[in-house]
């Protein structure tokens, strides 16, 4: 997928549109795999596989769409070290007052 497009935040918008995929981050250990999918084609017929291509190429294209107006998303800036040194994503509930 193109730079920006996170298959697992995008995975809802996708069901929204009758499609669905495994996002690339179940299949790997570290944090990676979110600009992959996999898809399902041995099951589907040949016309399902069309129309669910065709959703999901609609999805894509509103996603796309979002970036262009608002930009890629710094990823480093979604992160903040937690008190092990590790990296952890999104907001972080602040830290009880212990004094």
């Amino acid at each position: 997928m193109p730079e920006g497009v996170d298959t697992k935040a995008m995975l809802p918008r996708a069901v929204s549109a009758r499609v669905a995929y495994a996002s690339g981050t179940g299949f790997y250990a570290d944090p990676s795999g979110s600009r992959q999918l996999r898809l399902s084609y041995c099951y589907p017929t040949p016309e399902r596989i069309t129309e669910g291509v065709r959703r999901l190429a609609s999805v894509l294209s509103a996603e796309l769409n979002v970036l262009k107006t608002f930009g890629v998303p710094d990823r480093a800036a979604s992160r903040s070290i937690g008190a092990t040194g590790t990296a952890r994503r999104g907001p972080q509930a602040p830290s009880p007052d212990t004094t």
